[in-house]
C-alpha cells in the first residue's frame, strides 16, 4: 500500500496565486480512471477560470470561497462539494480570512503531459 500526501507529492511549485499537490494518478499509482489532487488558495487570491475534459468534483476541507462554473457563481464553505461537468469554465476564488483548501478528483485522469504542465515540481525532500 502506497500513502500520500503533500510532502510525497508531485506540486505546483512556487506560485502566488495557489498551490496544489497531485496526490492519485497513473504517474505514482495503477489508477487508469481517476485521480485526485489536493489544492491550497491564500487569502485574497484564486483560482484562474479554465476548463479540461475530464468532470471532476471539489470538496472544501477548510474556509470558503466563490466558486463559478460557466455563468453561475455560488458561495461555498467547509463541507460542500460541488460536481463539474467535462469542459465546463470553472474557478474558485477565496473570499475568507484563512487559506482555502479543497480536494478535486477527476474521471478520467488527466493526460501526462496536461498533468506533468500543471505539477512539474518533484515532492519536497524533508530537511
Amino acid at each position: 500500500m502506497k500513502v500520500f500526501n503533500k510532502e510525497n507529492s508531485n506540486n505546483t511549485g512556487d506560485l502566488k496565486i495557489l498551490s496544489s499537490w497531485m496526490l492519485i494518478s497513473p504517474q505514482n499509482t495503477a489508477s487508469q480512471n481517476l485521480s485526485m489532487q489536493v489544492s491550497e488558495i491564500p487569502i485574497g487570491s484564486e483560482q484562474p477560470i479554465h476548463k479540461h475534459e475530464p468532470e471532476q468534483c471539489y470538496y472544501i476541507i477548510k474556509g470558503n470561497g466563490l466558486m463559478s462554473i460557466e455563468n453561475e457563481s455560488k458561495e461555498v464553505k467547509a463541507g460542500d462539494a460541488i460536481f463539474i461537468p467535462s469542459n465546463f469554465k470553472h474557478g474558485i476564488k477565496n473570499l475568507g480570512n484563512d487559506t482555502l483548501e479543497y480536494i478535486t478528483a477527476n474521471a478520467p485522469v488527466f493526460s501526462k503531459e496536461y498533468e506533468a504542465a500543471l505539477w512539474p515540481a518533484a515532492p519536497q525532500k524533508k530537511k
